[in-house]
């Protein structure tokens, strides 16, 4: 089949773009021609609160392997139409956008526009989140502006899926579990890993990634007074940039300073390129996610793919990923008591050797062979109908 998957990928950085990278590869492997569009302009300077948008070097080899065309600019009308014509006479088999974020929806649907073919079931729309998790009033405008050019649409969570159905009926959706991250590369050594990040806590525990509200530092931060009352050797890594620079970091070390433990956490500010990453899944014990919202969450796909055991709070789909008591916590009371009594239970006896045993078998559901699968059987269903 002859596909073009749009959306952020390669030089661009960040999950999603790991996302469309990953999935381009598998669709090759499985014998798909495959173009990937992405941006040459994705957002601009003004509207985007991190440092950059680019990778740091080849992105761990992503340069090679995806080879993606930079057409789009997000801020031109012309562009999206000229992309759009574009794509129409390239005469592709399916269409795939990735869709996350309101933001993109005009020039999406622009493309869409012009990309589709009359009569033909062409358009797929691949959803992380259908509204954004700072909702405002003209996401649900925007994104009817882009959906009503959709044929059938894959989701990867309950929660999302619920949501499609719920806001567009008549759009044929699939239910496909969002793939573990395995171009991060395998585990290290814990000990070989602390030393080479210069860590020397004996109990090391993980929050990583983009800093925003949602994800719940500011709960992990609360909880760790108690934690380190009851784990004085524990060290919390707060490994991240934080979006929106020191305006939204300062209420963070704030509450730190307020907590009397800042000797017990260590904030790492900053992008991590993809050949580090390894390193702090490697070296940490567990991973601590206490989000406030959530659909799913890329970043426990990272802990499956280096077997880390999970703390997570019960919301969004969260608990479809993360089993209770098998592979991590799923905790419904993210009080600073109930995230050190999920500490607690991780540090007793052989509880964390034992969920790292079986993450490696659960993770096995999460392959990106099976989402390739799971997307083109999707694909030829609804098109034959």
């Amino acid at each position: 089949m002859k596909i073009a998957l749009i959306g952020p990928a390669f030089p661009l950085r960040g999950g999603i773009a790991h996302h469309t990278n990953m999935l381009a590869i598998y669709l090759r492997k499985h014998g798909h021609a495959v173009d990937v569009i992405t941006f040459r302009r994705q957002y601009p300077k003004i509207l985007y609160p991190g440092r950059f948008q680019e990778e740091i070097g080849d992105g761990g080899g992503f340069a090679e392997q995806v080879k993606s065309e930079r057409l789009i600019d997000s801020m031109s009308f012309g562009n999206w139409k000229a992309v759009g014509r574009e794509l129409h006479q390239r005469n592709y088999d399916l269409i795939a956008f990735k869709y996350w974020t309101p933001m993109l929806a005009p020039a999406f649907s622009s493309i869409a526009k012009r990309a589709r073919h009359e009569g033909r079931k062409d358009i797929m729309v691949i959803v992380d989140n259908l509204f954004p998790h700072e909702r405002r009033l003209i996401d649900r405008f925007l994104t009817d502006k882009f959906f009503r050019y959709c044929s059938l649409a894959l989701t990867q969570s309950s929660t999302v899926y619920n949501q499609l159905a719920a806001a567009y009926p008549a759009i044929p959706q699939r239910l496909t579990p969002h793939p573990m991250y395995e171009n991060f590369g395998a585990k290290l050594d814990p000990q070989q890993a602390r030393q080479q990040l210069g860590i020397n806590a004996k109990k090391v525990l993980l929050f990583f990634g983009f800093v925003r509200q949602y994800k719940g530092l500011d709960r992990l931060l609360a909880a760790m007074p108690e934690i380190v009352r009851r784990h004085p050797d524990a060290q919390l890594y707060v490994v991240g940039e934080f979006f929106g620079g020191e305006k939204k970091k300062g209420p963070y070390l704030q509450q730190i300073q307020q907590g009397g433990v800042s000797g017990n956490i260590t904030i790492v500010d900053r992008y991590v390129p993809n050949d580090e990453v390894a390193l702090w899944f490697s070296a940490a014990d567990m991973l601590v996610q206490p989000y406030h919202s959530a659909t799913n969450s890329g970043i426990v796909q990272i802990a499956y793919n280096f077997a880390t055991p999970l703390i997570v709070t019960n919301v969004g789909s969260l608990g479809e990923v993360v089993v209770d008591g098998n592979t991590g916590f799923v905790i419904d009371d993210p009080s600073p008591n109930g995230i050190a009594n999920a500490v607690d239970k991780m540090y007793h006896n052989s509880t964390l050797q034992q969920f790292s045993h079986n993450i490696i078998q659960e993770r096995k559901k999460y392959s990106w062979d099976a989402f390739v699968e799971g997307m083109m059987e999707h694909t030829r269903t609804v098109q034959q109908r």
